[in-house]
């Protein structure tokens, strides 16, 4: 049989790592406005938001967000969809009627 010591040390470890991790975050999130609130301060005290420019060129720096890829479900609606759209389209000008 497994021992049973060695499979709850492991666990308490993982647990503790786990532990630190999460603290590790909330002492990041923590310290990340507080730098960004002083940063935005001192680009609008030194006269960033009268250049447009200079805005434009910040705003082509930052990466763009990845577009999320369409879901099965959302293909599948747009399918139904357009071929819903075509079949009242044919019962319109139905030439045989």
């Amino acid at each position: 049989m497994v021992d049973m010591a060695k499979l709850k040390e492991e666990a308490l470890q993982r647990k503790r790592q786990h532990e630190e991790k999460e603290l590790r975050k909330q002492v990041s999130r923590s310290k990340r406005p507080a730098r960004r609130a002083s940063a935005s301060r001192t680009s609008t005290a030194r006269g960033g938001a009268r250049n447009p420019s200079a805005q434009r060129a910040l705003a082509a720096r930052r990466p763009q967000p990845k577009k999320r890829k369409r879901s099965v479900s959302r293909w599948v609606l747009d399918i139904l969809l357009v071929l819903g759209a075509l079949i009242v389209v044919v019962i319109m000008f139905n030439p045989f009627r």
